[in-house]
């Protein structure tokens, strides 16, 4: 994400616009009542998806439980959005028990300190206990305090009941210096992970240190309470670098792959890369850009990259599949073709050579030229419980109030 003049005054108005009630040490979160269950339309625009919910809705997360101990909350998908309800910024949670065909709000995070400021948030489920943390317990850890004049906050709110209640649980970073709106001056997009080392990761874009536009940097923690200080993972060697919006996954092989949008300060390039590595800790020079996805023609992605792991009957190795908000050509123009409705798919162990080109579940009716923080903008994939399939979470709509989420699903082949 490019946190700068112009783009950034739009994030700043979406991030504004979120807020948690009833925080503050480890009382709970206010959570409302269900509302009405989302059923899709009639097949004919499958394509354009269904809303989550008509209200304000970006930076979607989608997981499925897994490792619950109530074993009726296992096989469940649960997702988030940055939202606002009469009013009040919030993370918003759904559930959906068929698989991705229906979703229905379960409870909002509503966190005061959410007016403040609250931006790119991310969702997780513990696969293992972590702490006093049961397997299964989810994770919800937002950027909070773009607008005031304080260092920013990863806040980390945690579920022990599959999302109907949250608590406020922790930091995973915190900016070395005050935010201004001036200047690159926060942390942004958390993402998590269980490293080989049984730690939990928590891997964030850092604006605040000196010298550097941005890196992505991680800590780690044995209890989800107390976490290391910030070590950098990726940096470029210009001062205007800003690598950032880092997706973590481990593959089946055990190595680990991240993804991520590799920007500059002057020139907006923000290709999507990836790096490896074998233990989700280390992940080489940091100065080593990884790799860009491209297909054997060339085409690659810009801005906010999203990966997921999938598997794929005959293949060994399952499938990888990646999707980015603008899709160019090898000149670097974008492809109009295949913008908005595109993802790569890559079936080797570890992402290396061509990636192809898939129709995407969903697709944007006029997709973007140039990058915003709304259309198409960090799209999750998830596979289905029988993995034929792929689920996807789409936003659309002005750098406003307008952004919503939608959801869909296809079948998917290599």
């Amino acid at each position: 994400m490019t946190h700068s003049t112009g783009v950034f005054a739009a994030v700043t108005a979406l991030c504004a616009s979120l807020i948690l009630t009833a925080c503050g040490g480890s009382s709970a979160v206010a959570a409302a009542p269900a509302t009405t269950t989302t059923t899709p339309p009639a097949a004919s625009v499958a394509p354009r998806g269904t809303l989550m919910a008509d209200v304000f809705g970006a930076y979607p997360r989608l997981v499925r439980q897994s490792h619950h101990q109530n074993a009726a909350l296992n096989g469940r998908l649960v997702a988030s959005m940055s939202s606002n309800e009469n009013g009040t910024p919030v993370a918003g949670i759904y559930a959906s028990s068929d698989d991705g065909k229906t979703f229905a709000r379960i409870s909002a995070i509503a966190d005061p300190e959410f007016k403040q400021g609250h931006c790119c948030g991310t969702l997780y489920e513990l696969p293992v206990k972590i702490g006093t943390l049961p397997a299964g317990t989810l994770l919800y850890s937002a950027s909070v305090g773009q607008e005031r004049n304080a260092p920013m906050e990863n806040r980390i709110y945690q579920s022990a009941d599959g999302g109907a209640t949250w608590n406020y649980l922790s930091l995973c970073g915190k900016g070395r210096i005050a935010k201004n709106l001036k200047d690159p001056s926060g942390i942004w997009e958390p993402e998590f992970a269980i490293a080989k080392s049984g730690e939990l990761v928590c891997y964030y874009s850092d604006e605040t240190l000196a010298g550097k536009s941005q890196i992505l940097v991680q800590v780690t923690s044995k209890d989800a309470i107390n976490w290391s200080a910030p070590q950098t993972i990726v940096a470029g060697d210009d001062p205007n670098a800003r690598p950032g919006m880092a997706i973590v996954r481990q593959l089946p092989s055990g190595s680990y792959l991240m993804t991520y949008e590799n920007c500059y300060g002057g020139p907006l390039d923000c290709a999507l890369r990836a790096k490896r590595s074998p233990d989700g800790l280390d992940w080489g020079a940091a100065n080593d850009p990884g790799f860009r996805l491209e297909t054997a023609s060339g085409q690659f992605f810009r801005h906010a990259p999203t990966f997921t792991w999938m598997p794929v009957a005959g293949q060994p190795n399952g499938m990888l599949v990646a999707i980015g908000q603008i899709l160019f050509d090898k000149n670097g123009v974008v492809d109009a073709s295949g913008n908005g409705k595109t993802m790569f798919t890559n079936t080797t162990a570890d992402g290396s050579g061509p990636w192809r080109a898939v129709a995407a579940p969903l697709a944007l009716p006029s997709p973007p030229q140039v990058t915003n923080w709304c259309q198409n903008y960090s799209s999750p994939l998830l596979p289905s419980a029988d993995g034929k399939s792929l689920i996807m979470l789409q936003t659309d709509g002005g750098a406003d109030n307008s952004c919503r989420t939608r959801f869909g699903s296809a079948a998917i082949t290599p």
